[in-house]
């Protein structure tokens, strides 16, 4: 009788300490969901398994006295969709999903008769291995050091980062956890060491040409923790490289140059304002007549042998202003092309060259247009379909206010005015 009365006290006294191990008691206080399970974990025997970055968003705000670890968890969440599922010793926590610890009573005997679903399972799971395997080595917790309830200071972890097809160090790879700011990288061996608080927190693992790991810790005390990443390739999309290939293949040209205006807008002009004479100066085999001259020499001949035209209309005088301005508005252009020898016979018998402007069309499906103000000239331009996407219309004008800076010269130089205007209509169709 002395024997059972002794042995019933025992057991009775080992159930209390039991249960009193898994009750929790403490004020929380504007807790995040790391801090929280940190607590939790030292005051009962429970793993806590989550992905921190679910419950980023989550205060924790109240207070209790050695209540059970689920009426905690059951506060914590109250008015959230975060769940929580407990299975021995293991929690797992997750936000707006219900995760099941047991399989149903009939699971085994409706997938024996359901072959075909089987099948389909067993597929599905071939085909996501390599996800659930990352998914998996992401939301397990690794435990660092050894368990004590003792979780303030730091800790050291150190280790070495491999790549995980060839076993080959990765080297200035970037080790870090976000919360708070901590840092380091890897040597040339790949090996790396970070001090960082106790307690919960979420590694980050990025190196070069890799793809971006991220382990949930829990650091004891100093440790070592290895880590293996994978390859991480880009899909790019496909090039297509083409610059007029059928006038490459039909026949080969010499001597010709040819420029769009988005080339001919990339070069500095002044005033801001493009030139096209002064662009098709950059060509090779082409000189300018002078400082303040719009005319241009093609390979040694002189100015009067070369044809200008713009739009199949002879140009004479191609400048505005003494040379400083050309007469083209470079807002109506499309492109230019210089024939510097072999010159079609369409364009006579010209020594030099010929310079052939071609003109825009015009928006053949809405109206837009655009300004431009500068110090001594202004343009407007206005294009549009007279009728939608068969007619359209494109109107340019430029003017010059230059006499304020004539007014600057002295009296006897004053007295003389200098402007120009062009106006520009195309109507296609």
């Amino acid at each position: 009788m002395k024997i059972f009365t002794f042995l019933f006290l025992i057991i009775s006294f080992q159930i209390q300490a039991q249960v009193k191990d898994s009750l929790v008691t403490g004020t929380f206080n504007n807790l995040q969901m790391n801090e929280f399970v940190t607590q939790l974990e030292s005051q009962t025997s429970y793993h806590f398994y989550y992905k921190s970055a679910d419950f980023d968003s989550l205060k924790i705000n109240f207070s209790v006295t050695d209540q059970a670890l689920p009426a905690v968890l059951t506060m914590a969440f109250k008015g959230s969709s975060f769940k929580f599922a407990i299975d021995g010793e293991h929690v797992f926590l997750s936000s707006n999903k219900t995760i099941k610890t047991e399989l149903p009573a009939d699971f085994f005997a409706s997938a024996s008769s359901s072959p075909q679903i089987e099948k389909e399972e067993v597929e599905m799971a071939a085909n996501t291995e390599v996800k659930t395997i990352r998914a998996t080595l992401e939301n397990k917790l690794y435990t660092i050091g050894r368990k004590s309830g003792n979780l303030s200071g730091t800790a050291t972890l150190s280790g070495s980062v491999r790549n995980i097809k060839s076993g080959e160090p990765v080297a200035g790879s970037s080790v870090y956890i976000e919360k708070p700011r901590i840092g380091t990288s890897t040597d040339q061996y790949g090996y790396y060491s970070i001090t960082i608080p106790k307690g919960s927190n979420v590694l980050h693992i990025k190196g070069a040409g890799m793809k971006e790991r991220k382990h949930q810790i829990i650091i004891y005390g100093d440790g070592k923790l290895n880590v293996e990443l994978q390859d991480q390739v880009f899909a790019l999309k496909e090039v297509v490289i083409s610059a007029e290939r059928a006038a490459n293949v039909t026949r080969v040209q010499l001597g010709v140059e040819k420029l769009t205006i988005q080339n001919i807008k990339q070069i500095p002009a002044v005033f801001g304002e493009a030139d096209i004479i002064k662009a098709v100066l950059t060509l090779p085999g082409v000189k300018s007549v002078g400082e303040a001259s719009s005319g241009f020499n093609v390979r040694g001949g002189s100015t009067d042998q070369n044809l200008i035209l713009f739009n199949d209309a002879t140009i004479y005088n191609p400048a505005h202003f003494f040379g400083f301005f050309s007469a083209f508005n470079p807002e109506v252009v499309k492109d230019i092309t210089l024939y510097k020898s072999s010159i079609p016979s369409k364009y006579g018998g010209r020594l030099s060259s010929v310079l052939d402007i071609s003109t825009r069309e015009g928006n053949k499906k809405k109206f837009s247009g655009s300004a431009g103000i500068g110090l001594l000239t202004s343009r407007l331009n206005i294009e549009g379909p007279l009728i939608k996407d068969r007619t359209s219309v494109i109107i340019g004008g430029r003017t010059t206010y230059s006499n304020w800076l004539l007014d600057l010269l002295p009296k006897q130089y004053n007295n003389s005015r200098a402007s120009f205007y062009d106006l520009n209509l195309g109507i296609n169709h």
